[in-house]
């Protein structure tokens, strides 16, 4: 591995501990404590329903529904908590090799600096512009937590490989940025339903994520397929 990529881990690495160490100072005890740990329940089972995106080592799970949701009802350490956990358990659930400490390490600070990104933006966002629609905080955590995520990952498959990073961004992701559109949507109608009806209820349209995932790998699947098919034998 080349020196500025072994640097690079070892910086997001340092930077995604400090963010969960902040996250987590003075972190109190769930309002809800029910609501919580079923968040936290379906976080887990979340991150076991994974894609591999083309030109990735790791996996993409729809696990970032809960952290949107995390950052629209949840204090920074729960989410922190429930997304770190989602994770953790999304690079060592049915991986294909066992993943080394330091691959698992980047991933969960990766997602730690996202999640504390996002908080940070949408605090600013609503200070600034004195609102707090469900929708307003929802696209902005949309749109921060996928730059951010994907950036992150990006630039190491950038160091790793040699290659420009504007090149590989759009060759992971520019199929990923409508899923997390998605995702988005699904989070806001969950997070606005569960302010008019409660959360119990509002968790009935979260199976709508599950079908919008099956879509979606389906849909890679089929293109790598194609691809595949594609090439000179």
């Amino acid at each position: 591995m080349p020196g500025n990529a072994k640097r690079y881990i070892s910086l997001v690495s340092a930077f995604g501990i400090a963010a969960m160490a902040y996250a987590f100072v003075d972190l109190p005890w769930p309002h809800d404590l029910l609501r919580f740990c079923s968040y936290v329940l379906l976080s887990l089972v979340a991150a076991t329903l994974k894609v591999r995106l083309p030109g990735l080592t790791g996996t993409m799970s729809i696990g970032f529904v809960f952290v949107l949701l995390g950052v629209a009802e949840l204090t920074p350490g729960e989410t922190m908590l429930m997304a770190c956990a989602g994770a953790l358990l999304q690079c060592l659930w049915r991986a294909k090799s066992k993943p080394a400490g330091i691959q698992v390490l980047f991933s969960v600070s990766a997602v730690a600096i996202s999640v504390m990104l996002t908080y940070e933006c949408c605090t600013f966002a609503r200070a600034r512009f004195h609102a707090q629609p469900v929708a307003m905080v929802l696209a902005v955590a949309t749109c921060v937590y996928f730059v951010a995520n994907s950036l992150l990952v990006s630039s190491v498959l950038a160091l790793v490989r040699r290659e420009r990073l504007r090149v590989i961004w759009r060759q992971c992701y520019r199929l990923a940025f409508p899923y997390y559109l998605v995702g988005g949507v699904v989070a806001g109608l969950v997070a606005a339903s569960s302010r008019e009806f409660g959360w119990k209820p509002a968790l009935l349209i979260l199976p709508v994520m599950g079908f919008v995932f099956w879509f979606y790998r389906t849909y890679i699947e089929r293109r790598e397929m194609l691809s595949a098919a594609a090439l000179p034998r």
